[in-house]
């Protein structure tokens, strides 16, 4: 069945404080699998959390991004950073790979072009101006293995 992130995120953030009754639970009505084996063992906690650790930037990024209060286009290079950094880290895990590579390939096809919305947005913004703005496409350049130069030149 196929599950939105967010939800498995909700999921995962919800079952944790319960850990030690579920992991009860399952052992008591459904002690051992067909090859004599428990159903819910220690590793399978440890790759929920390392699932869960990767999706938490996410929500974190789509809940500040979806702010209705504030401005939030002068924040969205700096969660495409965020982005780029967190999927190169999560891109070489053993048990990750199969799932962080499609949303890599995702993210460099939006993002290969930074809009001019955001460029602007992050130069009118009074902590970042033009000098901030050509460290941070230096390093999301960096990060995905793309020139930003005609961008920067463009907005000069």
């Amino acid at each position: 069945m196929d599950v939105r992130w967010n939800s498995t995120y909700l999921m995962l953030k919800n079952l944790f404080p319960h850990k030690v009754p579920f992991t009860t639970f399952i052992h008591a009505n459904y002690p051992r699998g067909e090859q004599g084996e428990l159903l819910l063992t220690q590793e399978h906690w440890a790759l929920a959390e390392k699932v869960f650790k990767f999706l938490e930037l996410f929500c974190e990024t789509t809940v500040a991004l979806s702010g209705v209060y504030y401005h939030t286009s002068p924040l969205m290079l700096h969660y495409m950073i965020k982005l780029a950094i967190h999927l190169k880290t999560y891109a070489n895990d053993v048990h990750l790979r199969n799932m962080v590579q499609p949303v890599q390939e995702k993210y460099n096809k939006y993002w290969r072009d930074i809009s001019l919305l955001y460029s602007f947005a992050f130069i009118v913004d009074p902590r970042a101006k033009m000098k901030g703005f050509t460290k941070v496409s230096r390093k999301l350049g960096n990060l995905i293995s793309t020139d930003y130069s005609a961008t920067r030149l463009a907005l000069e």
